[in-house]
């Protein structure tokens, strides 16, 4: 029995997160949360629709992994990450009916965000997500 219970979170990449903010923030009608993941090379915007966070992400580096996406696919929605209560159970139970996590394994997301990809086959668009996180809430 699957344990996803949302959809978390939903990334853009761009490569002007200031001239991106602004728009997105025009259109919501709300200020954005700025972060940085630094062992990701990014920064970050974030705004909270009905419990469900759009984040617009721009990379810091020529090199990162969110570059690379950027220089291959151009700016758009480039990941979906689904809400679990607990990020073991749901890949146990993913695993167990054939789908492959990311040898990468967990790592830190934004505020408490525990998450985890999974291996989606080549041309299906944006990375798949799994992201465990005590508190949905805007902080």
């Amino acid at each position: 029995m699957s344990t996803i219970n949302s959809v978390h979170h939903f990334n853009f990449v761009v490569r002007d997160l200031e001239r991106s903010t602004q728009r997105f923030s025009r259109i919501l009608n709300q200020e954005p949360k700025y972060d940085s993941l630094a062992g990701r090379q990014v920064k970050t915007a974030r705004f909270q629709i009905s419990g469900v966070w759009l984040v617009l992400v721009q990379p810091t580096t020529n090199d990162s992994e969110v570059a690379r996406i950027l220089a291959e696919r151009g700016e758009g929605l480039f990941l979906l990450s689904f809400g679990v209560d607990s990020l073991d159970t749901e890949v146990n139970e993913l695993e167990s009916r054939g789908i492959t996590m990311d040898e990468s394994g967990v790592r830190q997301g934004l505020l408490d965000w525990k998450v985890w990809d999974l291996v989606t086959e080549e041309g299906l668009g944006p990375v798949i997500q799994l992201c465990e996180s005590s508190n949905h809430s805007i902080k």
